[in-house]
């Protein structure tokens, strides 16, 4: 009775499946781990493991794509490294001397970026304290809060201090979301409050969209700001100088996630209770971000510059860091035929990442193409420590140099004490290896 009633929700997850993720870029990932396993394996030889391995130039390489793809379309464009997505010291001082500028949502973040030399601050995030607003007002030359209520202008307000700000904005019903930013229709009136104090230089508007696999958020949202600014009298318009278009935008190799993970799939397994394939994995496609810059630049062009002259903002964090850092990690164990340990924890990752998502485990002291089942166990004492259900090569034994790629965004940042303790990184520059404590940031 019960798959009865369900049968029709299961028909139609079934006809509009999770795409399996092409082989070829999933070979092409694996042979891209490949093709760096000597300086892998020199790397884990001095300076051991787990670690964090650092790939300086897929980093600027990333920083370079991205920027590039607006800047060929906006004259006045500025992009602002989410450090959220990644807040290794080493990520933030080497995208500042780039030129990008940094996203930071507290006070912590910004002591970061500021003692990493950044000259171009955004400061966002809901429930700034008086302190926090304090530390910004005192770099107000590098520092441009991006205020969330009127209470944080009320806060700014009585420090008497000289401040750039702008508002962020939402459109958001959802209440987890309606934490962020003031309602459109209360534009107007924040802005003419913030012109009422002498110190306090408004100039800019901010938004935000998370988990953006194509542009559609944002162009939606850009249209919805047009229609407002709009509507503003001519003198508050000319206030704004800048409007940031927010973070959230995905890496072109899409989401991969495991089958179990893809929601046909969880709902065939509760129905029907058939276990998935470890070998099957899915992508959910993901726009190509220079598809993705005409897309914001044709929504910019038809919906705020009739209105409005500005400069251009955006806030990467995952796109920018996901392939700047790979986990590497040795194995400690074989409890089974089908069962790893390795010597580093998901404490280095912060979540249970790898229960949905999925990455290959590339084993480079056995290099081969080849993908086989076996669970991929980390060392901490608890049974949600996993790290894949795959490994790419001829086999698997003690001591082995495990890789797991592309974990710059949304890993280091969670990283945890958990059990075990969090391991050093290394820096490759493409030529050298230099090892960088990261407990000594």
């Amino acid at each position: 009775m019960y798959i009865e009633e369900h049968s029709e929700a299961l028909k139609h997850l079934l006809k509009h499946r999770t795409p399996a993720l092409p082989q070829e870029l999933l070979n092409k990932c694996v042979a891209k781990v490949h093709s760096m396993a000597d300086v892998f394996l020199s790397a884990a030889e001095k300076f051991g493991s787990p670690l964090y391995f650092i790939d300086k130039q897929a980093l600027l390489n990333s920083a370079d794509l991205f920027r590039s793809a607006f800047s060929s379309k906006f004259d006045d464009f500025t992009p602002y490294f989410a450090m959220k997505s990644c807040n290794h010291p080493y990520i933030i001082r080497t995208l500042a001397e780039a030129g990008f500028g940094i996203d930071v949502s507290s006070g912590v973040e910004l002591q970061t970026a500021i003692g990493c030399g950044a000259e171009k601050i955004v400061f966002s995030g809901p429930a700034k304290t008086l302190k926090e607003l304090s530390l910004a007002a005192e770099y107000s030359d590098r520092v441009t809060i991006l205020c969330d209520s009127f209470t944080e202008l009320n806060k700014l307000s009585s420090l008497g201090r000289n401040v750039r700000i702008g508002v962020r904005l939402t459109t958001e019903n959802n209440p987890l979301w309606r934490k962020f930013g003031i309602p459109l229709d209360e534009l107007q009136r924040f802005i003419m409050t913030a012109a009422e104090i002498k110190h306090i230089s408004f100039c800019g508007v901010q938004f935000h969209s998370s988990w953006n696999l194509t542009p559609d958020n944002h162009t939606a949202l850009i249209k919805l700001i047009g229609e407002t600014i709009a509507e503003l009298p001519e003198k508050l318009r000319n206030m704004i100088e800048f409007m940031d278009i927010g973070g959230g935008y995905w890496p072109e190799d899409g989401e991969w996630l495991l089958a179990d993970s893809a929601e046909e799939m969880k709902l065939n397994k509760q129905l029907l209770k058939n276990p998935c394939d470890p070998l099957d994995h899915r992508c959910v496609p993901s726009t190509g971000i220079d598809i993705y810059a005409d897309a914001v630049w044709a929504a910019v062009e038809t919906h705020i510059r009739p209105h409005l002259k500005c400069a251009i903002y955006a806030e990467p964090g995952r796109w920018v860091c996901h392939e700047s850092i790979h986990l590497l990690l040795r194995v400690e164990d074989i409890k089974l035929p089908d069962i790893a340990i390795t010597d580093g924890g998901t404490n280095m990752i912060g979540w249970e990442r790898f229960e949905m998502d999925y990455f290959p485990v590339v084993n480079v002291s056995d290099i081969s193409m080849t993908e086989h089942p076996m669970m991929i166990l980390g060392s901490l004492c608890t049974p949600h420590d996993i790290w894949g259900h795959t490994f790419h090569g001829g086999g698997v034994k003690i001591g082995d140099l495990l890789v797991i790629p592309n974990q710059g965004a949304y890993t280091y940042s969670l990283r945890q004490n958990f059990i075990k303790s969090v391991p050093e990184s290394v820096v490759f520059d493409g030529k050298n290896t230099n090892g960088v404590n990261c407990t000594s940031f």
